[in-house]
């Protein structure tokens, strides 16, 4: 795929429509989970055009009717469109090829970052060697939790944190997880502004609850 994967999405699904792709199922699979959509549909609207439709939650297939509330991807929230071309790529990347992604937990619930980790997970095990940017901690705990329940092996997962330093200078620390999940080498700053935060909130009610 020449230039920005997001160009041949809705091909891409489209293509697995008409084929009966055992990877459009794992595509809805993946967006049910994360609490994205109930389903997605391609609409050939002419020779060279496609559109995407996503069916909207809440859905059950035991509901009374079985009209979905679908509508354009156009008219959905950026969540959706933003992760829907990283879950098509990794759906139809093939064993061995190269797939880059960046901050693929932009405009995602939490529940749904945990959940993507998951579909990475997929990919890997089927050899596809993935490169993920990311500021997620939620992502990584995902990953990390995938490797303890042994859906992951540790062994397909290497970690890097880039520091800018006082010199300008950037490095790089690496790190590898354990059986369990864990890994040495922390970077001290990784975690520290949610635990500060939520230092600053406990300590600042308790000060309101003791002047009340």
């Amino acid at each position: 795929f020449p230039g920005t994967f997001d160009n041949y999405v809705a091909s891409v699904v489209n293509h697995w429509q008409i084929n009966k792709d055992k990877n459009l199922d794992k595509l809805i699979q993946a967006l049910q989970k994360m609490g994205l959509a109930s389903t997605i549909e391609s609409e050939q609207i002419n020779d060279i055009q496609v559109e995407l439709k996503v069916g909207r939650l809440p859905f059950t297939s035991n509901s009374k009717t079985t009209k979905k509330d679908m509508v354009s991807m156009v008219d959905v929230g950026f969540g959706v469109s933003q992760v829907l071309p990283v879950l098509v790529a990794l759906l139809a990347a093939n064993p061995g090829q190269l797939v880059y992604i960046e901050q693929p937990e932009l405009h995602l619930h939490p529940r749904a970052q945990v959940a993507l980790a998951e579909v990475f997970a997929e990919a890997a095990n089927r050899g596809v060697r993935v490169v993920v940017e990311t500021h997620s901690e939620l992502f990584l705990l995902g990953v990390q939790s995938l490797v303890a329940e042994e859906q992951l092996s540790s062994d397909k997962v290497q970690l890097h944190w880039f520091t800018r330093q006082e010199d300008g200078a950037t490095k790089i620390s690496s790190a590898e997880l354990d059986e369990t999940g864990a890994f040495a080498d922390w970077p001290e700053d990784f975690s520290e502004v949610a635990l500060s935060t939520q230092n600053r909130y406990l300590t600042a009610a308790e000060t309101k609850l003791w002047k009340d």
